[in-house]
């Protein structure tokens, strides 16, 4: 089944990057496109599932979360084309996902997590969501920073393929929203699934995640009411970005090296 879904996943995604290449090339768009990437999406998503979630657990090798990964930016910026022209974006992320896509079905099988209760499972595939959704802003905040450092200079682009950077701007303020409520999914399963979500070994992944989450916050308001823009969305974004990693990277730690001795 993973391995049916994930051939035609490729080949509609491949369908979708030829007919987004002649619309740029024609500097044209059309809903074909949308139907072929949402059809798309479909057997990327079963695929998806089906390596994730193993008759012996969970499975989460790299390139199964890499895939993971590929399958929330398509989804991202499908939900974004449907209020923003953002087709050149699959010319970018489409190849992306097709070579994980065929990395994951050749890669040897890995040993999963065993004896995970299915309230754990849905926290951790929404918790892996949060984190790609969010992990995708922040590169693109980066994306952003580049564009309008271009534009102030006068430079030729090399970013041609991108939207212009008002677009980019929206596209990021809506990878925000989508990021948040995963995240906000993934506390809010935490504390009503996790038993020692207050332990000392991840109390500070639990602070540093939280106080991620009110930096989200506070600049999607800022930017509701005040129109914050520009650098200073890269700059709210990249920081709280940073709290999640070091969160995740300060959980490791704790677990791997102090707790052992």
């Amino acid at each position: 089944m993973p391995v049916l879904a994930s051939i035609l996943a490729v080949i509609l995604y491949a369908a979708g990057l030829y007919v987004s290449w002649r619309h740029f090339k024609q500097r044209q768009s059309g809903r074909a496109l949308l139907g072929i990437i949402m059809a798309a999406l479909f057997c990327h998503g079963a695929a998806v599932y089906y390596h994730l979630i193993v008759p012996n657990g969970l499975n989460l090798s790299l390139l199964t979360v890499s895939d993971l990964v590929a399958f929330v930016l398509v989804v991202m910026v499908a939900i974004a084309n449907l209020r923003l022209p953002i087709e050149n974006l699959y010319l970018i992320v489409l190849p992306i996902s097709i070579l994980v896509i065929i990395a994951t079905n050749l890669a040897p099988a890995s040993t999963p997590l065993t004896d995970l209760s299915t309230s754990l499972v849905a926290h951790i595939l929404v918790s892996l969501a949060a984190y790609s959704a969010l992990m995708m802003a922040a590169c693109q905040s980066v994306v952003l920073a580049v564009q309008e450092r271009q534009l102030k200079s006068h430079g030729p682009s090399v970013l041609g393929l991108l939207p212009p950077l008002e677009t980019m701007e929206r596209l990021l303020v809506a990878m925000l929203w989508i990021g948040l409520i995963l995240l906000s999914g993934a506390i809010l399963s935490g504390y009503l699934f996790l038993e020692d979500i207050f332990a000392r070994q991840v109390l500070h992944h639990i602070v540093l995640t939280s106080l991620s989450w009110c930096l989200y916050v506070a600049f999607l308001v800022g930017h509701h009411l005040f129109g914050w823009r520009g650098l200073t969305a890269v700059r709210w974004t990249l920081v709280a970005f940073g709290l999640l990693v070091l969160g995740y990277l300060g959980s490791k730690f704790v677990l791997e090296y102090v707790l052992v001795r």
